[in-house]
């Protein structure tokens, strides 16, 4: 690549996110490849580096290295990607690493914390909804809830080693003020209150924001708690009991109505 030229920017995401490719200076990378094909950087001879958005994975991005190689380009195209630390199984709450949306999270203070966003291409919120340029709002609803997971699992719940967690969410509300689009985005946790001294019981709040471009694109609050897991346990199994056992009574009441109906009979509710 010449060293007195500047090069030109091409901004890479996956295929989910071809509408926001109408904007110049993107591709997805299906598309990037086909114009590899086509001879489209063959002519061209300004040097271009190409950098990865969101939905590309190390795989693909492997693979248009391999064709641009086999297509004489490697010395016109120079490739920007970095392979995110996601967040781990246990800290995001997700068995399917294509469905974590945290990674390098770093604590940055005593009361801040920060991670990058990461979106896979076959992320379970993308599959089955994409629309327009932006990235939906559910996935920023969806990375505050794991984020304040993962903050709570690496930080405060790894002191007490010895026991398990369950999170329970108390409140959480999400204001959006800009849209999110498949770029580069941070997300940083701000604790409003820590209460820790009971390890069966840990409590807190916090804000979760997300910024993009310069520009805060949402801003959530939650209020949460992780208890021991063989205590809420118990209780969601006698509350789950509950709901089952009044589904079905009230199932067979209406069934008795019914049928009593049907034969002019009268019903005796609650017997």
């Amino acid at each position: 690549m010449s060293a007195t030229a500047a090069p030109r920017t091409l901004l890479l995401v996956g295929d989910r996110f071809v509408g926001f490719a109408a904007q110049d200076d993107v591709l997805t990378v299906t598309q990037f490849t086909d114009e590899m094909h086509l001879g489209v950087y063959s002519w061209d001879t300004l040097p271009i580096r190409v950098r990865a958005g969101q939905g590309v994975t190390r795989r693909e991005w492997e693979l248009v290295r391999e064709q641009a190689l086999l297509l004489g380009l490697a010395e016109r195209l120079e490739f920007d990607f970095r392979e995110p630390a996601l967040a781990g199984r246990g800290e995001a709450h997700k068995h399917r690493s294509c469905n974590t949306l945290i990674a390098d999270l770093r604590r940055d203070g005593e009361d801040l914390f920060s991670a990058t966003l990461r979106v896979h291409n076959d992320n379970e919120l993308l599959i089955d909804h994409q629309t327009g340029e932006h990235v939906q709002g559910m996935v920023v609803v969806e990375a505050a809830r794991q984020m304040f997971l993962a903050v709570s699992e690496r930080y405060h719940a790894s002191r007490h080693r010895d026991r398990s967690y369950y999170y329970v969410i108390e409140s959480l509300n999400t204001d959006f003020e800009n849209f999110l689009f498949p770029l580069d985005a941070t997300i940083v946790y701000h604790t409003l209150r820590a209460e820790l001294d009971d390890p069966g019981r840990l409590s807190f709040a916090a804000e979760i924001s997300l910024h993009q471009a310069g520009r805060r694109a949402s801003i959530t609050t939650v209020t949460y708690t992780a208890f021991d897991a063989p205590v809420i346990e118990a209780k969601e199994h006698r509350r789950a009991q509950y709901a089952v056992e009044h589904t079905v009574r009230t199932a067979q009441q209406a069934a008795a109505a019914a049928g009593a109906a049907a034969t002019g009979q009268p019903v005796l509710v609650g017997a």
